[in-house]
């Protein structure tokens, strides 16, 4: 049966054939495959751990950064503001360790 959304003149085969068709592989080029592989995934698991400790230094640096703004006269209420920011923020890096 013909659907109603088929062009005209346009037929619609039995089967798809492959796209690129699988060539034999040796077993040098299969265990090279397989090196690169373990080697891609090592490396994006160092990478992972490295954009994680760069989220934790991010998050220590803007505490530096606070106290750098304050540091030439601060008021009482700015140091204690930007205390309670800096346990907050060191509470968090503690509990993502954990």
């Amino acid at each position: 049966m013909r659907s109603r959304l088929t062009a005209v003149g346009e037929e619609i085969p039995a089967e798809f054939p492959d796209a690129t068709p699988q060539a034999a592989q040796s077993p040098a080029t299969q265990a090279a495959l397989a090196g690169l592989l373990i080697a891609l995934k090592a490396l994006s698991q160092r990478a992972v751990v490295a954009v994680a400790s760069l989220v934790d230094l991010a998050l220590i640096a803007s505490t530096f950064v606070l106290w750098w703004q304050i540091v030439d006269n601060p008021s009482s209420l700015q140091i204690v503001t930007v205390t309670i920011y800096s346990v907050f923020i060191l509470n968090v890096v503690w509990l993502r360790r954990r």
